[in-house]
């Protein structure tokens, strides 16, 4: 079950980290243009906030590898879309219409354009399918079988035997 809300979960991740990388372009654009560097604490804590979703997505065992592996099949698509149809990604719109509110200017569309122009979502799309690869990645952490009954979780308490006491 932890992989396919793993992988729905890795659907939804790929583009909130092109959004978010896309809406950093621009700001590290302006920093760098004013010669004044990542001294603010916004700045900071932006980059950090990113910085850790990405971590956070890589590094803990016991999630599931289909949540980076998703995200990097979006990002990896989204730059092969660019290399085949570069008009395609010129064609995305850059508000969504919803009922209620009306046109919502999408966050981050012209930063996530740049990086796809230039090619930088692959090295994130490569950094983010690696842990497809580790095999502990794929494994349960619950103890099944016959050693499950070992250990007690409360789950398997009731199934154990008990023992005889030796005289």
């Amino acid at each position: 079950m932890r992989h396919f809300f793993g992988f729905v979960f890795g659907l939804l991740l790929g583009p909130v980290l092109v959004l978010a990388s896309g809406w950093v372009v621009p700001r590290v654009a302006a920093l760098l243009n004013s010669g004044r560097g990542f001294l603010s604490p916004g700045e900071l804590l932006t980059l950090a906030a990113l910085a850790l979703l990405v971590a956070l997505v890589l590094v803990p065992p016991k999630l599931t590898p289909l949540i980076p592996g998703m995200a990097s099949l979006v990002l990896a698509g989204l730059t092969a879309v660019h290399l085949v149809r570069p008009a395609w990604t010129g064609s995305v719109p850059e508000t969504v219409v919803l009922p209620v509110v009306g046109g919502i200017r999408i966050p981050g569309w012209q930063g996530a354009l740049a990086l796809a122009e230039a090619g930088l979502l692959l090295p994130l799309a490569l950094a983010l399918f690696v842990p497809l690869f580790f095999p502990s990645r794929w494994r349960s952490y619950r103890p099944r079988g016959a050693h499950a009954l070992e250990q007690d979780e409360g789950g398997f308490a009731d199934l154990k035997e008990p023992e005889e006491e030796r005289v």
